[in-house]
């Protein structure tokens, strides 16, 4: 029988599936949200309280707010003073590993392909892998469906195990420590049906403890009011689409329960009732990905023998897993992972500049950068990207920010505003159009604009006015100005003056090697490209090498800059900017059109 055996392990393949997942927790993408949870972390140390009212946001009207992953905010925040993003991703990747190592023995006896499914689960969840609380759910699942599925005679040492993993759950993560009640239901009722009254007892007695525990936190049982709080990820950056590799291990998950249900009661419905609560809460759908690899192991084994583990099947195994990472390294690390998030250098600039010029008052912001620019300084956000915090009317507005700034701006009185570099779509343009503002700072990440009066007007004169907008797209829109031989010495003294401001900055590097080009000065602007070619920024940002690719293509070197243009095409549809494939699509066919 495929189910004689509780578990069939196997540490050396386990070990092996850690540092898989390991390795791919290590190269994966970030979230933003972290840098809030890493704050409210800190202001819970400092004050010994949890947080009752926001005090990050002034455009949440300092309404009710609390954190129902407290354990995780102060933990993530010791580890963020003591090591930074690099400490906190060795555990977030350690925690998911062992999620994913402890559900290997639940098998078929065929270990090897247990660990396939497994590692192919753990690709389907990337998206989950971020250093967020939400980490911990892999590993308290794991435990869980590993104490409650054997099926042997009732003793006190699972019970009391998972009361306390219970308590644990509800502290570090409240919002989805729910599902600890429901699998400890799920075994209690099916040891109700064949077990001895005594074991029965024994069993609502761990079902009584549970409840009980789940309690022990901070918010008592006022924790159920988070229920899945963060699972529907309204504004997740990365949420896991359907029709993906989760999609099939999902369908795949749900055709194995007609075949392991009646051996496999507890792990069946517990693994089910998470892939069916994943589609419609795409937060959980990184954990379904994990829940739906023991049921297919499992329903394999009621089709194939059991495949053994020899040493050569073993190596064969390893090139295979090796090759998924490279591949996942290829397809995610490289394109995504310094996109944003935890660990990305996106604000630093704007926020150092913030501080080193005492700009002050009232900030807007989008709800993307909110969480970041909140966790990172001391200043009160127009907007992040906490779900229930805000009204759905105030969301949509700050959402329609480009064509309601002036509206926004004689309500809520800003003084200056901290944007995202968006070149392709320009939504700051509205700003630049505005005579009562001034781009003050720019870099590849960020904008900072200055009103003219109140409580910058000091530091906004001092700020000279640019001959160009520096927040567009294309090289060419120095065009106007470089035709004007007046205009065409300012114009390289104020790419000066951008790189000196920003030095890491690599579109300052590319404009002004497209000036000199245009100005007839083809080998200084040969070392500018050659140099801007050796930033990473320019590896990863679909903006930037688009725009490499322009200059490129307007100095006669049409291959590479095709290849370049696919590249960003591509790098756009994976981050969901279909302005940006657009634009950069248009150009690639201008190159193929082109007559020579």
């Amino acid at each position: 029988m495929v189910h004689e055996k509780p578990h069939h392990p196997h540490w050396p393949l386990a070990a092996l599936v850690f540092a898989f997942v390991f390795a791919l927790g290590l190269s994966s993408v970030h979230e933003p949200s972290t840098w809030l949870s890493i704050r409210a972390g800190a202001k819970i140390l400092s004050a010994g309280v949890l947080p009752g009212a926001d005090t990050f946001s002034y455009g949440a009207g300092g309404g009710a707010w609390s954190t129902h992953s407290w354990l995780a905010d102060v933990l993530f925040a010791k580890l963020d003073a003591w090591g930074g993003p690099g400490l906190l991703t060795v555990l977030k990747s350690a925690v998911l590993a062992g999620g994913f190592a402890l559900l290997l023995p639940i098998n078929h006896g065929s270990p090897l392909v247990a660990a396939t499914l497994l590692c192919l689960g753990a690709c389907a969840g990337w998206r989950g892998f971020t250093e967020t609380a939400a980490c911990f759910d892999f590993l308290f699942f794991a435990l869980f469906v590993r104490i409650l599925r054997p099926r042997h005679r009732f003793e006190w040492t699972a019970p009391a195990a998972v009361a306390g993993l219970t308590a644990l759950w509800a502290n570090l993560h409240g919002s989805v420590a729910l599902l600890a009640l429901w699998i400890v239901g799920l075994k209690v009722f099916k040891a109700s049906l064949r077990t001895a009254t005594r074991e029965r007892l024994g069993y609502w007695a761990m079902m009584t403890a549970c409840v009980f525990l789940l309690s022990w936190n901070p918010h008592g049982w006022g924790v159920v009011r988070y229920v899945f709080y963060d699972a529907a990820g309204s504004m997740d950056a990365w949420r896991t689409p359907i029709f993906s590799l989760y999609g099939v291990l999902a369908a795949a998950g749900f055709v194995s329960c007609f075949f392991t249900l009646q051996q496999e009661f507890v792990t069946t419905l517990a693994c089910a009732n998470v892939l069916a609560l994943s589609l419609v809460l795409p937060g959980l759908r990184p954990l379904a990905a994990l829940a739906a690899c023991p049921l297919i192991a499992l329903a394999l084994g009621h089709f194939f023998k059991p495949l053994r583990d020899t040493r050569s099947r073993v190596a064969r195994w390893v090139v295979v897993a090796a090759a998924l990472l490279l591949i996942f390294r290829l397809a995610v690390t490289r394109p995504l992972s310094p996109a944003r998030g935890y660990g990305a250098s996106s604000l630093s600039g704007a926020v150092n500049f913030l501080s080193v010029n005492g700009v002050r008052g009232r900030m807007f912001n989008e709800s993307e950068s909110g969480a970041e620019l909140a966790g990172r300084t001391e200043r009160l956000v127009f907007i992040d990207g906490r779900p229930g915090l805000y009204n759905a009317t105030f969301r949509r507005e700050a959402a329609d920010w480009p064509r309601l700034f002036r509206a926004l701006d004689s309500v809520y009185r800003f003084d200056y505003a901290v944007l995202r570099n968006r070149r392709a779509a320009a939504p700051a343009r509205v700003l630049d159009e505005d005579p009562g503002w001034r781009l003050a700072y720019a870099d590849d990440h960020a904008l900072v604009y200055l009103k003219k009066t109140g409580a910058n007007a000091l530091i906004a004169a001092q700020t000279p006015a640019r001959v160009f907008a520096p927040n567009r797209l294309w090289p060419d829109a120095l065009d106007a100005a470089l035709a004007r031989p007046r205009d065409a010495a300012k114009v390289l003294g104020e790419l000066d003056a951008w790189m000196l401001q920003a030095p890491d900055c690599v579109q300052a590097m590319i404009w002004k090697a497209y000036a000199l080009d245009r100005l007839k000065m083809a080998d200084k602007a040969d070392r500018l490209l050659e140099l801007a070619g050796e930033r990473r920024g320019l590896s990863w940002d679909p903006e930037l090498k688009a725009a490499y690719a322009f200059v490129l293509e307007a100095r006669g070197r049409a291959a590479s800059a095709k290849s370049l243009y696919r590249d960003a095409a591509r790098t756009a549809r994976r981050l969901g900017d279909g302005v940006l494939a657009g634009e950069v699509a248009t150009r690639l066919r201008n190159c193929y059109t082109r007559v020579p």
